[in-house]
């Protein structure tokens, strides 16, 4: 049966694309800020005035679009999604989105699948996000090092170094990073505790496996939603294969 995943398309890739426009922007702003010191206000007062207001344009963009990021389509994706997987767990219908293969184990409890699921969910999150993080960390520390080498040498321009740092301290670099391994960490708390859970054969007929399982989707879902960090969906197609042999051999271990 061939896999299918409407909340995919109709939320997801929306979000994907503003959460890009949004990256297109801070480098815009960040080109436009910097192009500002090149340009004398009194030899060229024209040009310095429009650079000024494509730049203010240009930052009040890139407000309200991460305004609409974050208020607007990443929580109706995600709201989505946890009405997809409470669906899926509990054979109930919260919403008319289709998915079919998005999980993958055989439990009928309606608590063991959310266990299950919120499980396979933290796995593959915290897989991905470890990918991404490779290129955040070196990201991230070369804008430092350079930064910090501009800050330590003595005749570096007092501007230059105001716009380096409103770059290098801005949501898509130093925040970004502490927020993707927040969203690591997390997730891989919840993969261990629910690991313990299913190891311990705890029965989920009983009210300590209940609320564990109850707690852990709650978890989840608030990490990602405080997180906001979109997964890459390149760095999840390309691992797709190998991150479901792995899962499958650690539902089959589990019983799950």
């Amino acid at each position: 049966m061939p896999k299918v995943d409407t909340v995919g398309e109709n939320y997801y890739k929306p979000l994907a694309l503003i959460d890009a426009f949004g990256g297109w922007l801070f480098w815009v702003v960040s080109i436009l800020s910097i192009a500002t010191l090149f340009v004398d206000k009194a030899v060229y007062p024209a040009q310095y005035a429009i650079l000024q207001i494509a730049f203010m344009v240009c930052v009040l963009l890139f407000f309200a679009q991460g305004l609409v990021q974050k208020l607007y389509f990443f929580p109706r994706a995600e709201d989505a999604r946890r009405q997809q997987l409470l669906s899926d767990s509990f054979g109930v219908a919260l919403t008319h989105e289709q998915t079919v293969g998005y999980y993958n184990n055989d439990q009928t409890n309606p608590l063991k699948r959310l266990a299950a699921s919120t499980m396979e969910s933290a796995f593959f999150t915290s897989a991905v996000a470890r990918k991404m993080l490779v290129g955040q960390r070196a990201k991230t520390l070369g804008y430092l090092v350079i930064y910090v080498a501009a800050l330590l040498n003595r005749s570096s321009n007092l501007e230059w170094l105001v716009v380096a740092a409103q770059v290098v301290f801005s949501e898509d670099i130093i925040a970004r990073w502490f927020r993707m391994e927040w969203l690591r960490i997390r997730s891989e708390k919840v993969f261990e505790g629910l690991n313990r859970l299913f190891t311990g054969k705890h029965a989920f007929s009983r009210p300590a496996a209940q609320s564990q399982s109850v707690d852990s989707f709650s978890f989840y879902e608030t990490t990602k939603s405080t997180a906001t960090i979109l997964l890459s969906s390149k760095i999840f197609h390309r691992e797709n294969a190998r991150l479901t042999a792995e899962w499958d051999q650690i539902r089959v271990k589990l019983g799950i």
